[in-house]
């Protein structure tokens, strides 16, 4: 389901989101599965996370490696 929506990520050390939160709550990482950019682009990540319904699946976008930025959940499928 595409969003499009904002939302906060707190990260690790190496950049990678371990919590997001926003409009539809917060949710753990649980793991990266996968991630993805094109030079001098925004940053993709598919994620596993943890929500009060079980587990799900998260597509968040944040900004290039080393810049600061917004992030947007993209897509969720629970």
């Amino acid at each position: 389901m595409l969003i499009d929506e904002p939302v906060s990520a707190e990260t690790t050390p190496v950049g990678h989101p371990s919590q997001i939160t926003g409009a539809r709550g917060c949710f753990r990482v649980r793991r990266v599965l996968a991630q993805w950019q094109e030079p001098g682009e925004a940053r993709f990540y598919r994620l596993q996370v943890t929500t009060p319904d079980g587990p799900a699946i998260a597509e968040v976008v944040g900004p290039a490696a080393g810049a600061a930025g917004p992030w947007t959940l993209r897509r969720f499928w629970p």
